[in-house]
C-alpha cells in the first residue's frame, strides 16, 4: 500500500491497518529503521505495567504506569 508524507513529514496510518492493530488517536508507536536502510518498521506500544507487566487497570503513578494490584502492594508497603 502507497501513502504520502505530507509537508509536514508526517503520513497517514491507513483506516485498514489502524482497525487491524487497534491505532487509535493518541495510540503511541515505535517506529525503527530496516537493518538494511530500506525503509521502516512501525509497532503498536501496549501500555504495560511497570512492575509485573500487566495490562488491564493501569492508572499513572508518577508518571509511570502501574495496574490495581501493584498500586495496592505499593500503598501498603509505604503505611
Amino acid at each position: 500500500m502507497i501513502v504520502k508524507i505530507d509537508s509536514m513529514g508526517r503520513l497517514t496510518v491507513p483506516k485498514k491497518f489502524r482497525n487491524e492493530f487497534n491505532l487509535k488517536p493518541e495510540s503511541e508507536a515505535n517506529m525503527l529503521p530496516l537493518p538494511d536502510g530500506t525503509g521502516v518498521s512501525l509497532f503498536r506500544l501496549v501500555p504495560r505495567c511497570a512492575n509485573c507487566g500487566e495490562e488491564k487497570g493501569l492508572e499513572k503513578f508518577e508518571n509511570i504506569s502501574l495496574c490495581r494490584n501493584c498500586r495496592r502492594v505499593l500503598k501498603y508497603a509505604l503505611k
